[in-house]
């Protein structure tokens, strides 16, 4: 755990700066929630660009729902206007996934299908390893007229490839979404890109898996908290898996409609 908490020290989980979008917590007791990392839906001129250095919303709304796993803390990356509810992918569709194992560690696809597992169970969400590729546009774009989407992206890279990465980030996150501000809003596609000098350097099997799996927290739809007892809090100090807040976030994830 000490190693762990060294590791957390120097690498933080996600802290991709931001423009300071106000975000807040889907709790009992408000209160603000550090900025999430987010793969922006940037529509303009009927293109949808895929950035994870944009803010997708400037401001995250309040939504009060029940909890099935106890007390805990709770927050989501974009909410429709309309209704307040999280915007989250079609439930009813599966989700493909490529892996790009370049700069990867040995073990990358037991990291990336553990983290599969540890969203798939309280979401119900169903992922498709579709194979590796050898795509590195991190700055993807793609016509929403054409109606189909890249998969989701995982990779590894460096801060001179991808500058988020500079600093203590070991990792980004997040998805783009469709009809953004209408009913029909919703994920279609998005990435991870974890860092690939801080994977190099880390020992601990526990602390490389809670770094990949808070990536696809925020691929899902959370943003960070500011509990430290969640996994998806921006900075973690020994947390290795989903806490109760989290987990409730992920199962409201799971139960939208298709």
């Amino acid at each position: 755990m000490a190693e762990l908490d060294r590791l957390d020290r120097e690498y933080g989980l996600g802290a991709m700066p931001t423009s300071g979008a106000v975000r807040r917590s889907h709790r009992r007791g408000v209160g603000p929630v550090l900025p999430g990392l987010l793969i922006t839906a940037l529509i303009l001129g009927g293109v949808i660009a895929v950035s994870p250095a944009h803010s997708m919303q400037k401001v995250r709304q309040l939504v009060g729902l029940g909890t099935e796993y106890g007390e805990g803390e709770y927050a989501f990356m974009t909410v429709r206007p309309d209704t307040g509810d999280p915007v989250g992918y079609r439930t009813c569709e599966p989700i493909d996934v490529v892996v790009n194992p370049e700069g990867a560690p040995g073990n990358w696809s037991d990291l990336v299908d553990t983290a599969i597992d540890h969203i798939r169970e309280p979401t119900g969400l169903e992922f498709v390893r579709v194979g590796t590729t050898n795509v590195r546009d991190f700055e993807r774009s793609y016509d929403p007229s054409a109606g189909t989407y890249p998969p989701v992206l995982v990779a590894w890279a460096t801060a001179d490839e991808v500058p988020e990465l500079e600093g203590e980030v070991a990792g980004i996150g997040g998805s783009a979404a469709t009809a953004l501000g209408t009913r029909n809003a919703h994920y279609v596609t998005g990435q991870v890109v974890l860092d690939a000098d801080d994977f190099a350097d880390i020992r601990n099997a526990d602390a490389a898996q809670a770094i990949v799996d808070h990536e696809f927290g925020h691929l899902v739809g959370l943003d960070h908290v500011d509990d430290p007892n969640e996994l998806m809090h921006a900075e973690n100090t020994g947390q290795t898996s989903f806490g109760p807040g989290d987990l409730e976030g992920l199962s409201i994830l799971g139960d939208l409609a298709c």
